[in-house]
Parts: structure tokens; C-alpha cells; sequence
């Protein structure tokens, strides 16, 4: 292979990468969705995959603390999923994706979750 058909192969190749991963808005009609409550819904998911993972927890974390509704909504900017660092963060496919390997990423019903509840003002309910 000559250096032209591999320069177009490897360009070819990352642009199939890149489009194969995009992450799509969850398709919810907000008419029909119901509330999403930060109590019961968005805070145990948050729990179970952000602090304890052991990066965003209170021991020992010396990185952005994310137990409380306001350490949470300090990353959320109500109404604008694409504008909050949360949700860009979970459904990001590059290099800071959260939760980080070797931890699974969120289910597409937990990014669904978090991506209505910021729809529907990220309220502390």
C-alpha cells in the first residue's frame, strides 16, 4: 500500500469510527414523559456509577464531589442537556467519557433518564 492509499484508508477509517459512535438525544416526547424525580430516579444512578466508582464520592475524592442535589446541579444547566457538563459528560464517545474505563458506561435508559430530568428543569424533587 503506497503512502496515498494509506493516508485515504486511515482517514476513511477514522471518519467510520467517528460517525459509527455518535450518541443520539434519547427520543422522548416530554409531553409523554413522566417526571423524573432527582431523588428517586437521577441521584441513585448518579451514586451507583459516578461515586462509587470512587472518583465523584466524599472519601478521599479530591475531584468534583457529586452526592448532594447542588454539587449535582452545579454541572447541569436546567433545560439545556447539551449545555450541562452531566449529561455531555455521560454521553461523550472521545477520551473523557464518564464514568471512566474500567467502569460500564450508563445504560440508554439511565442517559434517557438524566437527559429528561434536565429537560424538565433538573428540579430537586
Amino acid at each position: 500500500m503506497n503512502k496515498i492509499s494509506f493516508v485515504v484508508f486511515s482517514l476513511l477509517a477514522l471518519i467510520v469510527i467517528l460517525t459509527s459512535s455518535c450518541k443520539h438525544d434519547p427520543i422522548t416526547p416530554l409531553s409523554d414523559a413522566r417526571t423524573i424525580s432527582f431523588a428517586t430516579d437521577v441521584q441513585p444512578i448518579i451514586i451507583a456509577n459516578c461515586t462509587q466508582s470512587g472518583c465523584h464520592g466524599t472519601s478521599g475524592s479530591r475531584k468534583l464531589k457529586l452526592v448532594t442535589y447542588d454539587e449535582i446541579a452545579s454541572i447541569v444547566s436546567s433545560g439545556k442537556p447539551h449545555s450541562s457538563s452531566l449529561y455531555t459528560s455521560i454521553t461523550s464517545n472521545v477520551l473523557n467519557t464518564m464514568p471512566k474505563p474500567p467502569n460500564p458506561r450508563l445504560s440508554d435508559i439511565q442517559i434517557k433518564t438524566i437527559y429528561v430530568w434536565i429537560m424538565q428543569g433538573a428540579k430537586n424533587n
